[in-house]
């Protein structure tokens, strides 16, 4: 059984954000810096887009990924590691 949970509106702008870019891979930290809200936030919405009902809407994960505007070396300068990086793939059908 799959549990369906609303979005809020930071969790709506960091979609809307991905979809305007298809194709592009953001770590969570230009991600959350470029849509103008904290990076915790985002960082179940990053988890669950590892997720299969995730690829089948369009979105997908993964740990340690590139990102377009640091290619995640920012955040391995600060000694983080597991962060995720989050690309939108384009939605294949809207329903």
């Amino acid at each position: 059984m799959v549990k369906q949970v609303a979005l809020g509106p930071e969790a709506a702008a960091a979609l809307q954000f991905l979809d305007r870019r298809q194709g592009e891979w953001y770590c969570t930290d230009c991600w959350a810096d470029a849509i103008g809200i904290e990076g915790r936030v985002l960082h179940l919405l990053a988890v669950s887009m590892s997720m299969q009902e995730a690829l089948a809407a369009g979105y997908r994960s993964k740990v340690d990924g590139p990102c377009r505007i640091c290619d995640g070396s920012r955040l391995r300068a600060a000694g983080f590691k597991g962060y995720r990086s989050v690309q939108s793939l384009g939605r294949t059908s809207k329903t």
